[in-house]
């Protein structure tokens, strides 16, 4: 209670909140990540674009997928 009172404690329901909140911005720049880039490395690889960013999008998407599986636990 003192620490409460202190202000030492964080609630847990606005820490898990804020960690969902943390991931699904994450996730959301990696899923946007292969359109920023695929045209640079298309160029700089000398392939063609669409190529490259399928390939990556596909990379990326499988990669989130694996870490959507890690469970978290929150005690």
């Amino acid at each position: 209670r003192l620490a409460k009172l202190k202000n030492e404690l964080i609630d847990r329901n606005q820490a898990i909140a804020h960690i969902f909140r943390l991931a699904r911005a994450e996730r959301d720049a990696w899923l946007n990540w292969p359109s920023r880039v695929s045209a640079t490395l298309a160029a700089t690889l000398g392939v063609p674009s669409h190529a490259m960013h399928a390939a990556l999008e596909a990379s990326v998407r499988e990669h989130l997928l694996a870490l959507g599986e890690l469970k978290v636990r929150v005690e």
